[in-house]
């Protein structure tokens, strides 16, 4: 089923069709226990009484207004979205503005140059001999330990 398009409508005419509506409903006296249209009380009313006929009238102009306001209010709650994601863009720009400067700085540059290199391969790095390097008590201790090893299985004290 497709939907008629809405149009706007003539001022002149909404305020024809308020001024029926408002009409339609003035000549009633006893309005004190108006039943809502479509309620079981409504539905209990005689098909001739009043009080049917305007409680049909006030809903359908209830209907009708807001129908007439309908193309402004979601102009309205559209410009609002339209702030509301302007401002979490603008935010979410300015977190990524700060990491990026962070990621700029030269502190950054060392932390980012560390980290280019797994953990072993740092370690690997720092255990590799490089040209003047002082051996270091390694070589002799190794040898002290290996001798220690052998007197203990020809069976000398150690």
């Amino acid at each position: 089923m497709k939907l008629p398009r809405w149009t706007p409508v003539d001022p002149a005419t909404i305020t024809a069709r308020r001024a029926w509506a408002k009409a339609m409903v003035a000549h009633i006296t006893h309005r004190t226990a108006d039943p809502a249209y479509g309620s079981p009380r409504w539905a209990a009313l005689a098909d001739d009484d009043p009080r049917k006929l305007a409680a049909a009238v006030i809903a359908a102009e209830c209907w009708a207004t807001d129908t007439d306001d309908l193309p402004d209010r979601v102009r309205r709650d559209l410009a609002d979205l339209h702030q509301v994601d302007e401002h979490h863009w603008a935010e979410r720009f300015d977190h990524a503005r700060k990491i990026a400067q962070a990621a700029a700085s030269p502190a950054a540059f060392t932390l980012r140059a560390h980290y280019a290199h797994t953990q072993a391969e740092r370690i690997a790095d720092a255990r590799r001999h490089r040209p003047g390097d002082y051996p270091g008590q390694h070589l002799n201790r190794s040898r002290h330990i290996n001798q220690h090893t052998d007197a203990v299985q020809d069976g000398e004290a150690a």
